[in-house]
């Protein structure tokens, strides 16, 4: 309770007419887009908590490349997609190993034919048995 009046009497300010002026803030907007947003077909990344990983898709096939800056080491990826009408799709990640800190790695991936890149609606990247989220649609430059 003295917390409260204390906060609230270091706010009155003035001589209580209302004649105090807020400070100004400067605050920051992204840019309304002007168009549609277009998208680099088939390309996925993942970037956050110093891992980036990379996915192009050639039909039901996929690259993926994964820049490490974790601080520890990454236990050996595994992806999975869920199509437009809900189907969930595991990926077979050739010679998946774990990456060390500060390494990348390359890896082939491969998904059911029904995978190309119109029936993706989502991709999910796991690193061991953990969900690491979701890989977003690259824009295209």
């Amino acid at each position: 309770m003295i917390v409260l009046v204390l906060a609230l009497g270091a706010a009155c300010t003035g001589n209580g007419d209302g004649g105090g002026s807020p400070t100004p803030t400067e605050t920051t907007a992204s840019p309304v887009p002007t168009g549609p947003v277009r998208f680099e077909p088939g390309h996925y990344r993942y970037e956050f908590g110093g891992v980036v990983a990379d996915l192009v898709f050639h039909g039901s096939d996929a690259t993926m490349d994964v820049k490490n800056a974790t601080g520890a080491e990454l236990a050996a990826p595994a992806l999975y997609v869920i199509d437009g009408s809900g189907t969930k799709s595991d990926g077979v990640v050739a010679d998946a190993a774990p990456i060390a800190d500060g390494e990348d790695a390359t890896f082939q991936v491969t998904f059911p034919d029904r995978v190309t890149e119109k029936t993706i609606g989502l991709v999910v990247l796991l690193f061991g048995d953990s969900n690491w989220g979701d890989l977003a649609p690259v824009p295209a430059a």
